[in-house]
């Protein structure tokens, strides 16, 4: 089938195209509103008024709760060579652990991990013989929610860390 349809022009009315290629495409303007309402689309930057459309989430989505716990945020210092220390005072299946600010004591720092609850230890920096050229701390994103409990830490040798997110 064709993909060109012929219109006949109707009486005292006239639609809005575009010539592309020799072709003409019409020129929709988008709207929104509820029933025998409409509201036009904002477009562009500035400040948010009627016509800017939202987005609305259940308080139960994950992305919800993501966004709620980001700007909840707080931190919690974890020393060199710990083992599973709890983010927050308990810790509990929620919790968002937004990133993990490494600071090497030298250039062979040992390794750092997290634990998901009592979950499987996941290596997040393995260290090792020169594995950092500066001493300069650096941060390893992770952005995750924990799924069984509260996020645990873990440090080798020479190296402590910074948990930055939302623990309870």
């Amino acid at each position: 089938m064709a993909d060109n349809v012929n219109v006949t022009e109707g009486s005292g009315k006239t639609i809005a195209t575009d010539d592309v290629g020799g072709r003409q495409h019409q020129l929709v303007k988008p709207k929104f509103g509820g029933n025998d309402t409409v509201t036009d689309i904002s477009t562009g930057t500035g400040p948010v008024d009627a016509g800017t459309q939202r987005l609305a989430l259940a308080s139960d989505d994950p992305v919800s709760q993501t966004m709620a716990n980001i700007g909840a945020g707080n931190y919690e210092t974890i020393a060199a060579s710990q083992t599973d220390q709890a983010l927050g005072a308990s810790g509990a299946a929620g919790d968002f652990l937004a990133s993990i600010l490494v600071i090497p004591a030298n250039t062979s720092p040992g390794a750092i991990s997290i634990k998901d609850g009592a979950g499987s230890a996941i290596t997040v920096f393995t260290g090792g013989a020169d594995s950092v050229s500066t001493l300069h701390p650096f941060s390893i994103p992770i952005g995750a929610l924990s799924a069984l409990g509260a996020w645990q830490v873990t440090t080798g040798a020479d190296v402590s860390c910074i948990g930055i997110g939302s623990f309870s």
